[in-house]
């Protein structure tokens, strides 16, 4: 994640060349492949591999896998979700935040797999289904049930 070839386990990781944003890939992928729920704020705590180590095996839970919220709600917004909104308040319609893409597809193209495949993801992933609605000026998420 640092770019280089090989770290000492007493190396830091901030001296390294690491920053938050690497912090926060570097504990996710570290609970995915430990199962363990270790808090960001471990590495900047103990932030070298022989710290980290000692002070991981000090948890004693395993991360609980995210469930989907099938039912839709409403929900308060996270920081970011506040942020993006107060932006688009400032300026209405921007297109700032949107990433657009195109794939070329080519041959036979199975229409229905393709539709089932997006229901599913968009099933998954409630962040697909979330729209931040202001009913009394407050923002909200309004997370929308799966749909067709």
């Amino acid at each position: 994640m640092l770019g280089l070839e090989r770290i000492g386990i007493h190396d830091n990781f901030f001296e390294l060349g690491g920053h938050s944003l690497i912090a926060t890939q570097a504990i996710s992928r570290i609970r995915h492949h430990l199962d363990r729920e270790l808090p960001l704020r471990l590495l900047f705590e103990a932030p070298t591999i022989a710290e980290l180590a000692a002070r991981a095996g000090l948890q004693e839970q395993p991360a609980a896998a995210p469930i989907p919220r099938l039912g839709g709600g409403v929900y308060p917004l996270s920081f970011g979700q506040q942020r993006l909104w107060f932006l688009d308040q400032l300026e209405p319609g921007s297109a700032e935040y949107n990433v657009s893409w195109a794939y070329r597809l080519r041959g036979h193209l199975e229409h229905e797999a393709l539709a089932a495949a997006l229901r599913d993801l968009a099933a998954r992933h409630e962040v697909l289904r979330t729209r931040i609605v202001a009913p009394g000026g407050e923002p909200e998420q309004q997370i929308d049930p799966p749909t067709p």
